[in-house]
């Protein structure tokens, strides 16, 4: 299938939006925006000149990253058209120190993808004006829309920018991976053919009618002051937890000696939490139901630019589920034919069939339901095999080392806790996302110690709960 690129009236190039980034867009609102955050945590110091030329290096690799949108949420999917810049934008970009407010362009944290590029940085350095100081610390904020971008995608453009910034700064060459144009056309199609479309529909269509079969239970919150909540989701509303090496090392071999995944074990782990959780507040009689993002990327893709190649699938069991020895059974089952038949393409698939009636796609989302109790996302070890990688494990450019990072997906109305499971360097760290109208920054840190507490024991008693 191939998609046609167009002209606009003033002669600038267009693209046709995809369905599931037009899911993504619709998704946007006043009060939940659909803006990924990602933190990199340095050691070391960007000299801004450099920054500011690797990045622009990076943006002309990354033609996502040069676009604007036209074209409103309610219109048919085929009348939204991506125009591109007519010549190299840069993001906003924001330098502070540490304690520095961070301040965004008028004010606000959403990104009006009509008007300006899907993507922000946000910097805080110890450094103030001094090139190079002792112990310097830089904490790198990456901000982006998600029908533009995905974690790993993200990733990979974190990782162009320091082999870009390496070469400027006269460190080291390293090779960028290939990137071919030609495909950015293809982004939305997943590699299948007609056939492959026609062979899976009833497939799509059965979990497509399973997800509208159940309810799903928001997670529930303790009754408190009003006052101690926000108008609007505040972007950085997150708590962090990081594991020690052993307790990484321990998860894993519990995993291999029952032979699931170390992704069927956070599940498993998460779906008692919540339904622990939610018991003790009284919540019981719908079913929790996990979003867990799956990546639809191939061997195909691996040439593509940055771009957002994910889906969501959605796993529902009930408290009595949660409860049974056949919880785990249960789990792997399905997360193996989700990676098998990819059924993460269900999703992008629906969206396909609502974006041909005008309205229906920012209808689905507008609806008052509960799409997920919660979100999980792990990332797995993307830039493992960078050749920026050091014998520590870390991308390492001069005396720039990269720490850690943390994603940070999107809250949505009803779905008020989006865990990410960060791996990188042989640390494990759980991130959560939460929205601020519902959930205190206490309660946040409770339901996160809470999971946490549990893949803890995962880890001691080498064991699950119900096995």
């Amino acid at each position: 299938m191939t998609h046609p690129i167009g002209k606009q009236a003033n002669n600038q190039t267009t693209h046709p939006m995809m369905a599931f980034e037009h899911y993504m867009y619709a998704d946007d609102r006043p009060t939940h925006s659909m803006v990924v955050q990602m933190r990199f945590w340095f050691s070391g110091h960007f000299q801004r000149e450099h920054f500011v030329s690797a990045l622009s290096q990076t943006l002309m690799r990354n033609r996502m990253f040069q676009m604007k949108l036209s074209g409103k949420p309610g219109a048919r999917t085929s009348k939204l058209k991506w125009i591109e810049e007519p010549s190299l934008t840069l993001p906003f970009i924001t330098w502070a120190s540490p304690e520095d407010a961070i301040s965004h362009p008028s004010h606000l944290t959403h990104i009006n993808l009509e008007k300006e590029i899907g993507l922000r940085f946000l910097i805080r350095d110890n450094s103030k004006s001094e090139p190079e100081v002792a112990d310097a610390k830089t904490e790198l904020v990456a901000q982006f829309h998600h029908c533009v971008c995905d974690g790993v995608g993200m990733l990979l453009f974190i990782e162009e920018l320091l082999i870009h910034y390496s070469s400027l700064s006269g460190i080291a060459n390293h090779p960028l991976r290939p990137i071919d144009p030609t495909l950015f056309s293809y982004r939305g199609d997943f590699w299948l053919t007609k056939a492959d479309w026609k062979n899976r529909f009833f497939k799509d269509l059965q979990r497509a009618f399973n997800y509208f079969k159940f309810l799903a239970q928001p997670l529930a919150h303790p009754q408190i002051q009003t006052g101690d909540l926000t108008s609007r989701a505040d972007i950085f509303a997150s708590e962090r937890h990081v594991f020690s090496a052993a307790t990484m090392k321990n998860i894993r071999h519990t995993a291999r000696s029952i032979q699931v995944t170390v992704n069927d074990v956070l599940l498993h782990e998460l779906f008692h939490t919540l339904s622990n959780w939610n018991k003790s507040l009284g919540r019981i009689r719908n079913k929790i139901r996990i979003a867990l993002a799956t990546s639809l990327r191939t061997e195909q893709d691996t040439r593509q630019s940055c771009l957002n190649i994910v889906s969501m699938v959605f796993l529902h069991k009930s408290h009595q589920d949660v409860s049974s020895k056949n919880l785990l059974a249960g789990i792997v089952a399905e997360t193996r034919d989700v990676k098998q038949n990819r059924m993460g393409i269900t999703l992008a698939r629906f969206m396909g069939w609502c974006g041909k009636i005008p309205l229906a796609i920012k209808l689905f989302m507008d609806l008052p339901y509960c799409s997920a109790t919660a979100v999980l996302t792990n990332l797995g070890a993307t830039l493992s095999n960078s050749s920026l990688v050091d014998e520590s494990g870390k991308l390492t450019v001069g005396p720039l080392r990269l720490e850690g990072y943390e994603l940070l997906p999107p809250v949505r109305p009803r779905t008020s806790a989006s865990f990410a499971i960060n791996y990188y360097a042989g640390q494990l760290s759980v991130s959560l996302r939460f929205d601020s109208t519902r959930l205190t920054r206490a309660t946040a840190i409770s339901l996160l110690e809470r999971y946490c507490q549990r893949l803890e024991q995962v880890a001691e008693t080498k064991s699950l709960t119900g096995l």
